[in-house]
């Protein structure tokens, strides 16, 4: 999954410009306020209440100069199958395949996918590692 670096900071800046108290009266901005809020998308609430659930197993990594938190996708797969109740969110889609939920959260950008940065094995050691710690986007 991706971190937020640089893209939370520019949304920080663009919440203080919106904070920022424009003339009128009150009346004006409490109309202005009425919009309705956009429904999220299933998928969207899926991959929030998967990234909340502490069963998944995840760690830290760093990509491209970012730290995100990253999780593999057998362990994705196992986390599927054994709590269903997750994927009750996603309503008529909840008998859907593991595979099929993946590549559905790969489109719409939801998750990433992504390979480690060294595939051979470091100096001394007799195997790669489970949870790297360098990160890069598939290509």
């Amino acid at each position: 999954m991706a971190g937020k670096g640089a893209k939370a900071t520019a949304a920080k800046a663009a919440e203080k410009e919106k904070g920022k108290k424009a003339p009128g009266s009150r009346s004006s901005r409490a109309c202005s306020q009425e919009e309705p809020v956009p429904k999220k998308d299933v998928y969207q609430l899926f991959a929030e209440k998967v990234r909340d659930n502490k069963q998944l197993e995840s760690r830290w990594a760093v990509m491209q100069e970012t730290r995100v938190e990253y999780f593999r996708g057998k362990d994705f797969t196992t986390f599927i199958k054994n709590h269903p109740e997750v994927g009750e969110i996603l309503g008529p889609d909840k008998d859907m395949e593991a595979e099929d939920i993946v590549n559905t959260l790969l489109t719409k950008n939801l998750v990433i996918r992504c390979d480690r940065v060294w595939k051979t094995v470091r100096p001394g050691k007799k195997k790669l590692s489970s949870w790297p710690a360098h990160l890069e986007i598939h290509q």
